[in-house]
C-alpha cells in the first residue's frame, strides 16, 4: 500500500464559535486518528496579543486527497458543530523535507 499524502493544514476558529464548548470530545476523539496514522501533529494556534486566547488549529495531516482532508475536518468535533471555518481553511500537499529525529528526506 502506498504512503499517503502529508497535507499542512491551518484552519482558524469561526470568529463567534467557542472550542471549549466541545472541547473535550474534539480531545477524545484524538486516539482514533492517532491510532490510524491520519493525525501526524498539530495543535491550537493562538492570538499574537494574547497567548492563551485560541484562534484555530494548525494541522499535519496524512490523506489521499484534498477533499479527504476537508472530510477530516468535517467529521472532527470541531467540524460538527461549527467551530472551524472548514469553508476557508488553508490547506497545501506539503513535501517534509525534515522531521526531528529522522532523516533529510531530499
Amino acid at each position: 500500500m502506498a504512503e499517503k499524502n502529508l497535507w499542512s493544514v491551518v484552519v482558524y476558529d469561526r470568529p463567534e464559535a467557542d472550542r471549549m464548548t466541545v472541547f473535550d470530545q474534539h480531545v477524545a476523539g484524538l486516539p482514533a486518528i492517532i491510532a490510524n496514522g491520519t493525525f501526524v501533529a498539530g495543535g491550537q494556534i493562538n492570538d499574537d496579543s494574547d497567548a492563551r486566547k485560541p484562534i484555530g488549529s494548525s494541522l499535519f495531516l496524512k490523506a489521499d486527497t484534498r477533499e479527504d482532508v476537508i472530510e477530516i475536518l468535517k467529521n472532527d468535533t470541531f467540524g460538527k458543530h461549527n467551530i472551524w471555518d472548514i469553508d476557508n481553511a488553508v490547506i497545501h500537499h506539503l513535501f517534509c523535507v525534515y522531521r526531528e529525529g529522522q532523516e533529510y528526506q531530499l
